[in-house]
């Protein structure tokens, strides 16, 4: 069945409809419509607002309808909507900016305090839009949204599916990639990559992407206040933030600040790339040699299981991942790890793992 997609360039000057049912369809006819004079075997697409790479059918059948894409020519570089909108806000506010920079010198000087008392003036100033939800009600804060997005609150729940499911791509782009799944013998490593991964997709849709990170309605899952303020969680290996006070953000205040949250992480405290995917290519491994070690009896067996809610809750939950201002995101690697999680028959379904 075709979908509804919108597809841009990457000056987004043109934005088209395109009706496909696979990604080869939706390139070749973006290719088209806006008249790129090249193959389309040397386009590739990409999601606008986080830049993920579009590569293949599985993937894009996650996507909703009416997603925008940049379909860029073989030697144009992504740029993703925060980048574009960035430099857009940067250049039409060209004199607010400079009056920040001119007063760089005031804030020199006792800059904790100072900063605390314009937040309150701040968060006062803007405190009446910021509570507002609709569409109807604060359409500047809607701009350069898709039209379906109709509060803020699904708007930022929209925002968690996507990095959940750019987790996921990449898990799985990494186990896909893997020796163990592209020199499986008679194919065993591979149904057994596959069945993982069949395994934790069916968990992020059981909680639907966590989507209740973001959206300040949702009491239980929300990392952020009632108001909507989210608070910087410190680098990794921190119990908090040591700028305090001022890795703060309120992206329901305004369409600035909606943007510029993009720039925030949600860190894996046990990396993905790192750690995780090594430990789940590890446990597959075993489990394609018939050597299963069960982490609960702890005894050998030649058959078993992976728990793959275990590194469901590494990749994709806040037991493992915590919100970061971009200054503390440390990219080096962390000091802590993941673990090989297989279960024998005999202890399969006989503990349970709560999500968060």
């Amino acid at each position: 069945m075709k979908k509804g997609y919108k597809v841009t360039d990457v000056k987004r000057v043109k934005k088209i409809g395109v009706a496909a049912e696979n990604l080869e369809e939706l390139i070749e006819k973006s290719c088209t419509k806006l008249g790129f004079n090249v193959s389309c075997a040397e386009c590739r697409l990409y999601v606008a607002e986080d830049g993920t790479h579009v590569d293949d059918d599985d993937y894009l059948k996650t996507l909703p309808p009416q997603t925008l894409f940049i379909l860029l020519k073989e030697k144009e570089k992504m740029v993703t909507d925060f980048d574009y909108y960035y430099t857009m806000i940067r250049n039409s506010k060209k004199d607010y900016i400079d009056t920040g920079l001119a007063a760089k010198d005031f804030l020199s000087t006792n800059f904790k305090e100072k900063f605390r008392v314009f937040q309150k003036y701040i968060a006062a100033a803007n405190d009446a839009k910021t509570m507002l939800s609709e569409r109807t009600q604060d359409p500047g804060w809607f701009e350069g949204l898709e039209r379906s997005e109709k509060t803020k609150e699904q708007s930022m729940s929209k925002r968690v599916k996507e990095r959940m499911r750019g987790y996921y791509y990449k898990t799985k782009t990494a186990l896909q990639s893997s020796d163990l799944y592209v020199h499986s013998k008679n194919g065993r490593g591979k149904k057994l990559v596959d069945q993982f991964l069949l395994d934790l997709r069916k968990l992020l849709e059981l909680n639907r992407y966590n989507e209740g990170y973001f959206n300040r309605r949702d009491k239980d899952k929300r990392m952020c206040n009632e108001n909507g303020l989210f608070e910087c969680g410190g680098l990794w290996n921190n119990n908090k933030c040591i700028y305090d006070g001022e890795h703060v953000i309120n992206p329901y205040r305004s369409r600035e600040e909606r943007i510029i949250f993009q720039t925030w992480n949600l860190d894996h405290k046990i990396e993905l790339s790192r750690s995780v995917v090594p430990k789940i290519l590890e446990a597959i491994e075993g489990l394609a040699q018939g050597k299963v070690q069960c982490i609960f009896c702890e005894k050998i067996s030649s058959e078993g299981f992976v728990e793959a809610d275990r590194y469901y809750l590494q990749i994709f939950t806040s037991e493992n991942l915590k919100l970061v201002h971009i200054v503390c995101h440390y990219k080096g690697k962390h000091d802590v790890q993941s673990d090989v999680y297989t279960l024998c028959k005999k202890c399969l379904g006989g503990q349970t793992v709560e999500h968060n």
